[in-house]
């Protein structure tokens, strides 16, 4: 999926669709595709690109800056976002989380198809991240959709260590941190280490033993358990 959208962005899509619940995660990974340098697309060199992100709540914020230094004033709503996008001319990737409340708005989608006309050709690419898919119809055709795919077992590899610094037990054989990262696997990394958490918690420390806990907590989806 990351290459996918690597992809999608060096061959200027204006308009991608990212599904997902794992906001922060996906963000990270835009935020290092945007600062790619010396890659080569069709003999042109590939352009690093300024990252912001949009909510309803805050606006318009470069990514990784504080919401007063960061923040563009009057951006809150939708179509003033956009329309602040538009004005932007140096290459950058603009995410709007949680948009999909608007799609049966005219004014928005019309505001997203005119971007989609200016942003064609340049380097500028506009990000929807949500975690349902919902589509205009009038965007349809010009959009592409992505799954923002679940961590694999490398980076869940990453927070398992993180558990088990913290837990009585500092070392687990290759065969139980292997069964633990399996029964994981299908969870989003803030759900792995929930679990992870959990475990250690209720029996003091982490190991192999503690998979059931793990594939229980999987097979429930955390419905009617609160952390």
């Amino acid at each position: 999926m990351r290459e996918e959208l690597s992809v999608l962005i060096q061959a200027q899509y204006p308009l991608i669709y990212l599904v997902t619940f794992e906001e922060e995660r996906a963000e990270r990974t835009i935020a290092m595709l945007s600062q790619q340098r010396g890659q080569q697309e069709r003999g042109q060199q590939a352009t690093q690109k300024r990252m912001f992100t949009w909510t309803m709540t805050h606006g318009m914020i470069e990514y990784g800056q504080e919401r007063g230094s960061g923040q563009q004033n009057n951006t809150v709503s939708p179509q003033a976002a956009i329309s602040w996008a538009m004005r932007q001319k140096e290459p950058s990737i603009f995410v709007f989380k949680d948009l999909h409340p608007f799609k049966d708005s005219p004014e928005v989608t019309r505001s997203l198809r005119d971007a989609i006309e200016d942003f064609r050709g340049t380097q500028k690419t506009i990000i929807l991240m949500s975690p349902v898919q919902e589509v205009p119809v009038e965007l349809e055709k010009e959009v592409v959709v992505l799954d923002f795919s679940l961590p694999n077992m490398t980076e869940l590899n990453q927070v398992l260590s993180a558990e088990l610094e913290k837990s009585r037990t500092t070392t687990i054989t290759t065969e139980g941190r292997e069964k633990l990262l399996k029964a994981a696997l299908g969870l989003t990394r803030d759900e792995a280490e929930k679990v992870f958490r959990k475990s250690r918690v209720m029996a003091g420390k982490l190991t192999e033993s503690e998979v059931d806990i793990v594939l229980s907590e999987k097979s429930s989806s955390f419905v009617g358990t609160a952390f």
